[in-house]
């Protein structure tokens, strides 16, 4: 896998109809060859307004219903305040994203809470649709953030997401619970993101689908059992992840209890590995299933 600022390095930001403008093509205007990180231009912030907007059109009742609980429990504030004042009703989402004093950071997390609770009481059809329509935005606008699941994480690439998406329909309890850790670990929105904490949970979640698939105690032990279980993969890339494994488990590995923060992971890596290890489950499960 790429890196994801490699991904997009030199692309430039094109318009709804996917075409770069006129003063771009002429040379008057130079498009963004960087990722937006760390903050919210005023068009990403008019994007995710719009994008409210248009959910307050179509499901009122389901908007409405949420924006009461974002008024008391994400901004802390008295109920009764906005049961008996109307100006607190239905701007209550519009005046924090408006508000400049409000960080980055903390309009990412409203849109995680919301979305919290819109999946919910939504279908699955509305819930992803709503969300594809706010990632093509950012992907639009070149802001270096989307949305998997109901977190806001630093990837960019749908195939990467879709990677993701996958492994995080995984038969398997014990895959899921730790790629959502992972994600958890590694979202923006978190005030102390974990990037080590993440890696260990992506490889957790490769060892748990090889132990369903083997029933050996270590990924180290089910890597090599997995032919005699009908799964039979590249030996080259079985190599490949046994040298993964001892990047997490080895003396300097993630997961190593005297490992000092001298050289500690970055998002990069961990975005890397999250990738690697969502490909990698979809890989055995797809082998798997065609025994």
């Amino acid at each position: 896998m790429l890196y994801l600022h490699n991904l997009l390095k030199g692309k430039i930001i094109k318009n709804k109809c996917n075409m770069t403008i006129f003063s771009e093509r002429h040379g008057y205007t130079k498009g963004s060859d960087e990722l937006i990180r760390k903050e919210i231009t005023r068009p990403i912030n008019n994007s995710i307004l719009n994008w409210f907007s248009e959910i307050e059109e179509h499901f009122r009742g389901s908007y409405y219903a949420i924006e009461k609980e974002i008024w008391q429990y994400f901004l802390e504030e008295k109920l009764i305040k906005y049961q008996h004042n109307r100006d607190f009703r239905t701007i209550v989402i519009i005046n924090y994203l408006e508000d400049v004093s409000n960080s980055w950071f903390q309009k990412l997390n409203l849109i995680e809470f919301f979305l919290s609770r819109f999946k919910n009481i939504t279908t699955t059809d509305n819930y992803f649709e709503i969300i594809e329509r706010l990632n093509n935005e950012f992907e639009r606008l070149n802001f270096a953030y989307r949305i998997i699941g109901n977190k806001v994480e630093e990837l960019t690439s749908k195939i990467e997401i879709d990677a993701i998406e996958e492994a995080l329909d995984n038969e398997h309890k014990g895959v899921k619970t730790h790629l959502q850790d992972a994600l958890a670990f590694l979202s923006v929105t978190h005030e102390t993101p974990s990037y080590r904490s993440s890696i260990h949970q992506s490889i957790s979640a490769v060892e748990a689908c090889c132990r369903a698939i083997t029933n050996e105690s270590t990924l180290g032990r089910a890597l090599n059992k997995l032919e005699n279980s009908g799964v039979k993969i590249n030996k080259e890339l079985q190599k490949g992840f046994s040298e993964i494994y001892y990047y997490t488990n080895g003396v300097d590995g993630i997961r190593h209890a005297l490992m000092d923060d001298s050289n500690p992971p970055t998002a990069d890596e961990a975005i890397f590995m999250l990738v690697s290890c969502s490909a990698f489950i979809n890989y055995l499960t797809k082998k798997k299933n065609q025994k």
